[in-house]
């Protein structure tokens, strides 16, 4: 896959998480009882999940780069 392709999908990732959260922030507690993914654990667990893959994949990206460059 392409370097930029790859940054996308980071991006991408993290769009989502971030939608998760501002779902779980806009929600009221009526839609959080009826809906699990509107609660805060979830989009804890959610984004904490989506930082480790970005940190992941913007590693590997990394070593990629450094490995053409040589």
């Amino acid at each position: 896959m392409l370097i930029d392709d790859q940054l996308i999908s980071v991006i991408d990732n993290l769009t989502r998480a971030v939608n998760v959260c501002y779902a779980v922030q806009d929600a009221t507690p009526e839609e959080r009882a009826k809906n699990w993914d509107l609660e805060y654990p979830y989009a804890a667990g959610y984004s904490r999940a989506a930082m480790n893959t970005a940190i992941d994949d913007l590693s590997r990206i990394v070593e990629e780069l450094r490995n053409a460059n040589v």
